[in-house]
């Protein structure tokens, strides 16, 4: 078993491959309904998804309050 902190042969170049694949074809969008974060002008945000496209995501913080944010403010996990 091997501590979070340690690297493997190969983990690099992965983590290059996955950065490499975001920023050709974008960022996975949310599901309606999942749990989401994220920051958007510096100040950061967690919700849930109730739209979302390649332009805007909808985020529900609480009943009654929701957020309009990009896609690019998501933190993807």
């Amino acid at each position: 078993q091997r501590m979070s902190s340690e690297l493997m042969v190969g983990d690099r170049e992965a983590a290059g491959a996955i950065a490499g694949m975001i920023d050709l074809y974008g960022r996975p969008l949310p599901e309606r309904g999942e749990a989401i974060r994220g920051v958007t002008a510096g100040k950061r945000w967690s919700g849930t998804c109730v739209h979302a496209d390649q332009i805007s995501l909808i985020v529900e913080i609480d009943t009654e309050v929701f957020v309009t944010v990009s896609p690019a403010d998501l933190e993807i996990e």
